[in-house]
């Protein structure tokens, strides 16, 4: 099978998504398969792929390099050198960073390869412990080896300070004040004219003349002993390379599979981001002859320019298209034989669905096959393809024909089509054929078995749309488009007339039936038109009114937190106002908590609205009114009753909210009433140091919790200072329903300090 589909082209692309070299190959090694198990396994991958890649980073195949050449070193127990080695423990991690990335992919079908993966950490570890990462042994790879560098460094530095001494004493007799080495011993740049008065072993001499490089007398020993530990260090680091080299044998097969593994895991996702660039999907194989392809576009034309056709074969086996001269017929057999193609070797297609049966074979004869060598031309090169064909096709094969009959006589040739054509419809196989004979088109409309198809030509503009039109035949245009380039308008309509002369009746009632088919597929497309007009403008007005509910939404929400801050702005006032009122020196203190109660029942009133709280028996809320915390003791469907700060109260569910139970607090000396429970509560009250209104903010609490625990007398501590205090709390007293009476503190009470009230209703308490 020649390389008429291109699908050497596509492989390349496809190549050039590999990691690494070995994925790379194993790209263009790939072939179609046409065992169904393999197709089917292969789809998959690629399918699992393109989703792992759509949900997650690329797979980790950084550092996983081709090791098969450095494993099969160290099985002939050769040397593997640094590089190598450090590739074998990379490709190790590898294995263990690609296991972990499929599972955490929650991968089921490529989990299988990464399963097979086989690691053992420890020889990385090993390698990697006496090689660094620019690939150089460690001074600690081995003891010898350390205890070898360090007398390289301690003679090097001998070398260096004998040298200089050496410098410093004879530098008239220099022609320069470095060293250089020659023959891997330290020399020094000595004059010509100087060399014999120089002790030691002349290496030689400049180009010029002038310097003769001299290994003075002084360095030799040194030298010989810097030459003999380069040696020993060179000999150990064999010896640690093989050693090393040996534990990349042992796993030997291990690394080979691997290798092979992720080079097979590097094609798989090749194919996946293959996929994402051309935006296509894999195919669906089907137990059925029905191929489907959803608008397919042929991957090598480019995506702006392509054009999108949807092919299907579902009750036929033979697919005829016919149409002008470059008007795509030829386009479409390729597009639907690499689609084949591409899916028996696991590719995914450049379309939006694809379903196809399993062939045994795939027979092409497309293009011109002319050999020279065989001295065969165009017309016998296809007759013997023909040939080879029509003996070799089975009941399951696919044939694709590119203008069948093509390359002699006309009337021959449509002969030889039709008998072909008839044929290959007998042995059952399917067929995907081009022709521009009028007769074959006539002859395959009466088999049930073809399917007669066409490319649209536009005559208005005179080129193709390479738009595919099924159950229509075209016309080959061949007088029109003449007409167009400048042939002579007598020579067209002579040619009409001959035509029009030859036509049999069945041709003139075909072009009547594709002018009336073209004319319905015009109005058709008009409709589906003008249904995506409707579409569209239903989707832009659930889009506005969608629009339109969100901004409704955020104005609401604006509004709600313009209100609140009025209304935080508003308790802001009042304590202000309160503020000024109470520096005022006529201020009473009633009229101060009246006007205070007056702006807390307004700001209330802005605040309050329905509560979509529920609550439960036993459920702890706070009473935002006064700020106690309480617990529900019954629900009722118009009120709630709470039990807070030792009373009983009935409360709108609005004027409630759900909080956590109330940690006590330790009470300050100065603190207003010390928390009791309702059997037993306090009997003194001490408001020294408050301000006026927070302290008969107090005293009322107080009052309220000592009739709740039917108290006839407490006491009030409120200091003696400058008696405002006191006056605004007697004041407060002389306005208070349920107080009885009070007076000054006697002996033991306090005195002045404090005053003692007697409430109405009450009992002594103990």
């Amino acid at each position: 099978m020649n390389d008429v589909l291109e699908l050497e082209t596509i492989k390349k692309k496809i190549a050039e998504y590999a990691q690494f070299s070995l994925g790379a190959f194993m790209v263009m090694k790939t072939e179609p398969s046409f065992e169904r198990l393999k197709i089917k396994t292969e789809l998959a991958r690629t399918a699992e792929a393109i989703e792992i890649l759509r949900f997650n980073e690329n797979p980790p195949f950084g550092g996983v390099y081709d090791v098969r050449e450095a494993v099969d070193v160290a099985m002939k127990d050769a040397l593997c050198n640094c590089r190598e080695l450090m590739q074998c423990a990379a490709l190790m991690r590898g294995c263990q960073n690609m296991r972990r990335y499929l599972h955490e992919s929650n991968a089921s079908v490529l989990d299988e390869l990464g399963e097979s993966l086989m690691i053992d950490l420890k020889l990385s570890e090993k390698i990697e412990s006496c090689i660094s990462n620019s690939y150089e042994l460690y001074d600690h790879a081995s003891v010898k080896l350390k205890s070898i560098r360090r007398s390289i460094a301690a003679v090097t530095g001998e070398i260096a300070a004998q040298t200089a001494k050496f410098i410093q004493a004879n530098a008239s007799k220099l022609t320069d004040t470095i060293t250089t080495t020659r023959n891997d011993r330290v020399c020094v740049l000595v004059k010509n004219s100087e060399k014999n008065s120089i002790r030691g072993f002349i290496h030689g001499e400049s180009a010029s003349g002038a310097t003769a490089y001299i290994e003075p007398e002084v360095l030799l020993q040194l030298n010989n002993r810097l030459q003999a530990l380069k040696s020993s260090e060179e000999e150990e680091m064999k010896r640690i390379l093989f050693e090393l080299s040996q534990e990349v044998k042992k796993h030997g097969d291990a690394l080979i599979a691997n290798c092979e593994t992720l080079a097979l895991l590097d094609c798989i996702f090749a194919k996946a981001h293959y996929a994402h660039e051309i935006q296509g999907c894999v195919a669906t194989l089907n137990d059925e002859r029905h191929i489907y392809m959803k608008k397919a576009r042929h991957p090598l034309i480019d995506p702006k320019k392509v054009v999108a056709n949807t092919y299907e074969m579902k009750d036929h086996t033979i697919l005829l298209i016919t149409g002008s001269n470059t008007g795509g017929k030829s386009v479409t057999l390729k597009t639907i034989g690499l689609f084949v193609l591409m899916s028996y070797c696991g590719f995914p297609v450049s379309a939006d669905e694809i379903t196809i049966p399993k062939f045994d074979d795939i027979f092409i004869d497309i293009g011109d096959e002319q050999s020279i060598e065989q001295s065969l031309s165009t017309f016998s090169a296809h007759i013997s393809k023909l040939a080879m064909i029509t003996h070799k096709v089975s009941e399951h094969s696919l044939v694709i024909l590119d203008e069948l009959g093509s390359g002699t006589d006309p009337k021959e040739g449509e002969a030889l089509a039709i008998a072909v054509l008839d044929d290959l419809r007998k042995k059952r196989c399917m067929v995907l054929a081009t022709t521009h004979y009028s007769k074959l088109k006539s002859v395959s409309g009466k088999w049930p078995e073809v399917l007669c198809s066409s490319v649209e030509f536009d005559m208005e503009k005179m080129r193709p749309t390479y738009r595919y039109i099924e159950g229509m035949s075209g016309q080959s245009n061949a007088l029109s488009i003449a007409a167009h380039f400048g042939l002579d308008p007598h020579i067209i309509e002579e040619a009409r007339k001959i035509k029009e002369e030859n036509e049999t009746e069945d041709e003139k009632l075909i072009v009547r039936l594709n002018d009336l088919m073209n004319e319905n597929l015009q109005m058709k497309e008009k409709l589906e038109l003008q249904s995506e007009s409707l579409k569209e403008k239903e989707k832009n007005l659930l889009e506005k009114e969608k629009r339109f509910e969100e901004e409704r939404e955020k104005m609401m929400e604006s509004a709600q937190l313009e209100a609140q801050e009025i209304v935080e702005e508003a308790k802001e006032r009042s304590d202000e106002i309160l503020s000024e009122m109470h520096s005022k020196a006529d201020a009473k203190v009633h009229e101060l908590l009246e006007i205070r109660s007056q702006l807390n029942d307004l700001v209330e009133e802005e605040e309050k609205g329905p509560s979509d709280e529920v609550f439960h028996v036993g459920d702890s809320v706070m009473i935002k009114r006064y700020n106690y915390y309480g617990e529900v003791l019954e629900v009722k469907p118009k009120y709630l009753l709470v039990f807070a700060n030792g009373m009983k109260m009935k409360l709108d569910p609005s004027d409630c909210t759900h909080t956590q139970k109330k940690k006590e607090k330790s009470v300050k000396k100065k603190a207003a009433v010390s928390s009791r429970t309702h059997t037993r509560a306090s009997m003194e009250c001490n408001v020294i140091g408050e301000r006026v209104i927070d302290a008969i903010s107090i005293v009322d609490k107080f009052l309220d919790t000592a009739l709740a625990n039917s108290l006839s007398s407490v006491r009030i501590i409120h200091g003696v200072g400058s008696g405002a205090l006191r006056s605004a709390i007697w004041d407060y007293l002389k306005k208070n329903k349920y107080v009885e009476s009070w007076r000054i503190g006697g002996e033991g009470e306090g005195g002045t300090g404090a005053t003692v009230v007697t409430l109405k209703g009450g009992r002594h308490g103990k």
